[in-house]
């Protein structure tokens, strides 16, 4: 069975200084970028038809998990 968009991410980490996401839940992620010079993880979300992008310090990550199940994909991130 093919994979299936969009996929779901759970993340906890830093968004920025002072600022931070815990247990976000995105169900409509159709990219996900790991950027290891800037220490990134970037999310583009297709929410309203239109793409939202977001990025999230990895550096602050201590588990990435990715689940491929009946060909939907979920990851959770947390610190």
């Amino acid at each position: 069975m093919a994979n299936a968009s969009p996929a779901k991410v759970t993340i906890t980490s830093t968004t920025g200084p002072g600022q931070a996401a815990t247990a976000a839940v995105f169900t409509d992620v159709v990219d996900f970028e790991v950027d290891f010079l800037k220490n990134t993880i970037k999310l583009t979300r297709s929410g309203s038809g239109n793409n939202v992008i977001s990025y999230y310090d990895y550096s602050a990550m201590a588990t990435l998990t990715w689940t491929i199940s009946a060909g939907a994909a979920t990851i959770a991130i947390s610190s």
